[in-house]
């Protein structure tokens, strides 16, 4: 048996027609994407996450504000009293 090589009539065209790839306007070009719930809220997280980091840790403005108060006896009063008193309560589960 002697094999010389692709038949130089036929050569390789028949195989050619069957992996014809089709032109770009004969494709399907709607494509879709579905992002899931749990994504976007992923998604969401970081943002906030981000937006965290990026904050400063020790707001000074508001630091120098209750210092000023404070030593001006603005939270003297027994409505802050009550109300410091109830939020240490509702924290501990009282």
């Amino acid at each position: 048996m002697e094999i010389r090589g692709v038949d130089p009539i036929r050569g390789i065209t028949q195989d050619s027609k069957i992996n014809k790839i089709p032109r770009r306007d004969e494709r399907d070009t709607s494509d879709e994407v579905e992002i899931s719930e749990e994504a976007r809220q992923l998604a969401e997280a970081a943002k906030i996450e981000d937006v965290v980091r990026q904050s400063p840790d020790i707001r000074e403005d508001r630091v120098a504000e209750v210092k000023a108060k404070l030593e001006r006896g603005e939270y003297n009063t027994q409505e802050v009293f009550d109300q410091v008193a109830e939020r240490i309560m509702k924290a501990l589960g009282l």
